[in-house]
């Protein structure tokens, strides 16, 4: 079977569809991931042929720079219902559109994989008559977004000729939803067929440091990073400096733009990497203190880490407030992220064995979630 995803620039929303594509192609499958020019390398690190698709370069910087200054207007956690159907609805659908068509036409795929904010990929396969199936990137989100950004891409299916479905045709075939129950946190009674899918973390990621001293000097490990998109943030020097006050030792990733020593000078007990293996931190480390966005607060769970969620925008409120119910996070607000307040936090998180136990009901959770073999085993199924 010839399988085409498709995807966004981002790094969170292309590496949590790598682990699927990876078994569509073990399984013998025909693989093509169509993305912008940004993410081509990303994928093909994974070992997948990559195809350029959509907007990119420095008219891709400029007009999502240009969207991002207008959300700093908007207060955070407000931000995801501007943002997502500005960027992923009105933005990047209309170029993504009429270059997946393209590559469609000419590679005529027999099932297309988009994740949730490439709203291109439905459009195409009602055009070609292909199936098209929506892949979370985190947890799900919610239905007012989800029809806003679809009203942005309506325009696109009366000019092909088509009626516009429900949310975008985000769910007219399953939905590829990597959140365990425990700790999603939107109602998904929109969505009429869901496919669990076990999220893992052995996807490609760029050129990674390897700290070579995870568990060599006795104290806890904390792990901090805020991702890749927020990782410019002010606040992650006055965060490392808080926690480089406790006995413990700090490693904090800066990500692959940013240079780490723009943190400046810190204490001894705190390495600063751009980028490591997370999935071998997560193994290494007691407790995670991010930003909560979908790879890392996906990834702690999984690995049965606790973490303090430091939400600054996008689904960050709602994977945080998901972690808190589940009882394998605390979270601080934006407005609240003190010195005082992390420590505490940090403090109670490697103490109060009640977060440990908490991570690892959910890690067990996903476990028990299907795996991306088992997943493209009953897709295959379906659709070949």
């Amino acid at each position: 079977m010839r399988v085409l995803f498709s995807s966004t620039s981002g790094i969170g929303h292309n590496l949590p569809m790598v682990p699927l594509a990876r078994a569509f192609r073990d399984a013998g499958h025909d693989v093509l991931w169509a993305t912008s020019a940004e993410a081509c390398a990303l994928v093909e690190t994974a070992g997948l042929d990559a195809t350029a698709a959509g907007l990119s370069g420095p008219e891709l910087r400029e007009r999502v720079g240009r969207l991002q200054a207008a959300a700093r207007e908007v207060a955070p956690v407000d931000r995801a219902a501007f943002m997502f159907p500005a960027m992923f609805g009105e933005l990047l659908t209309p170029p993504m559109v009429a270059a997946l068509l393209t590559v469609a036409r000419d590679w005529r795929p027999e099932l297309m994989v988009h994740e949730h904010g490439e709203l291109a990929s439905p459009l195409v396969g009602a055009v070609l008559g292909t199936p098209s199936l929506t892949h979370a990137f985190g947890g799900a989100i919610p239905v007012a977004i989800v029809e806003a950004a679809a009203e942005r891409v309506t325009p696109l299916w009366v000019a092909q000729g088509l009626e516009p479905p429900p949310y975008g045709g985000a769910f007219t075939a399953p939905y590829l939803d990597i959140c365990p129950a425990s700790v999603q946190s939107v109602p998904m009674d929109h969505i009429p067929t869901v496919q669990p899918l076990r999220p893992v973390s052995d996807a490609a990621e760029p050129e990674m440091g390897h700290p070579d001293h995870l568990d060599q000097d006795g104290r806890p490990l904390v792990y901090v990073t805020l991702g890749t998109v927020q990782n410019h943030a002010p606040i992650l020097r006055d965060l490392v400096l808080a926690l480089s006050r406790l006995p413990l030792s700090v490693l904090v990733t800066v990500g692959p733009d940013r240079d780490p020593a723009s943190l400046g000078e810190l204490p001894a007990n705190v390495r600063v990497e751009s980028w490591v293996d997370q999935a071998e931190v997560l193994r290494h480390c007691a407790v995670v203190v991010s930003h909560a966005g979908s790879g890392t607060f996906l990834g702690a769970l999984a690995a049965g880490r606790p973490q303090l969620c430091l939400p600054q925008a996008a689904d960050q409120f709602r994977n945080a407030a998901g972690g808190a119910r589940s009882g394998a996070a605390l979270v601080l607000p934006p407005i609240g992220t003190t010195d005082e307040a992390v420590t505490r936090a940090v403090s109670r998180l490697l103490d109060e064995d009640t977060f440990r136990e908490a991570a690892r009901t959910v890690a067990r959770e996903i476990a028990a979630m299907p795996s991306p073999a088992e997943v493209v085993a009953t897709l295959a199924s379906a659709y070949a």
